[in-house]
C-alpha cells in the first residue's frame, strides 16, 4: 500500500518540477484594464466606524489604468475634481499606496479581497491612521 502512494507522490512532484508558476496580481480588482469606481463603504478609526450611513454622503475612489486616482465625495462628482494623485499596487506584498497632489501619502495593507469588497488597513508609514472597506459602486 505504501509503494503506490510513494509512486503517486513521486509522479506528482516530477510533473511540477521546473515549471515556473505565474504570480497572482490584483490589478484587475482595482481597474479592470480601464477605470473602476469604488465606494468607500466604511471608514474605521480604531474600533469605531466613522463613515456616513448613506452612500450619497460617502467618498469614491476612481482607479484608472494609467495609475492615476481620484478621491472625491459622491455628492461632488459633477461639481468638483476632488483630490487627484496616483496609486501603486504591490501584489506580492499586498500593499496599496495612494499619493495625492497635496503631499498626502496613504499606505495600506490589503487585509482581505473579494470581487465585491476590499479591506484596506493603514500601515505605520501612512499619513493616515484609518482603515477603509471599498465596495464597487452600487447601482443608483
Amino acid at each position: 500500500m505504501k509503494l503506490p502512494l510513494f509512486a503517486c507522490g513521486l509522479f506528482l512532484a516530477a510533473c511540477t518540477a521546473g515549471v515556473n508558476m505565474k504570480s497572482v496580481t490584483y490589478d484587475h480588482l482595482l481597474n479592470d484594464s480601464n477605470s473602476k469606481v469604488w465606494l468607500v463603504n466604511k471608514v474605521i478609526f480604531g474600533n469605531a466606524v466613522i463613515s456616513p450611513t448613506t452612500n450619497y454622503d460617502k467618498h469614491l475612489l476612481i482607479f484608472h489604468n494609467s495609475g492615476h486616482i481620484d478621491y472625491i465625495p459622491y455628492r461632488e462628482v459633477t461639481r468638483s475634481q476632488g483630490s487627484k494623485g496616483y496609486y501603486v499596487l504591490d501584489s506580492q506584498e499586498r500593499k496599496l499606496i495612494l499619493e495625492f497632489n497635496n503631499d498626502q501619502r496613504w499606505e495600506f495593507t490589503m487585509k482581505y479581497m473579494t470581487e465585491d469588497s476590499i479591506l484596506l488597513e493603514s500601515t505605520p508609514r501612512s499619513d493616515t491612521n484609518i482603515s477603509m472597506q471599498l465596495i464597487p459602486l452600487p447601482e443608483l
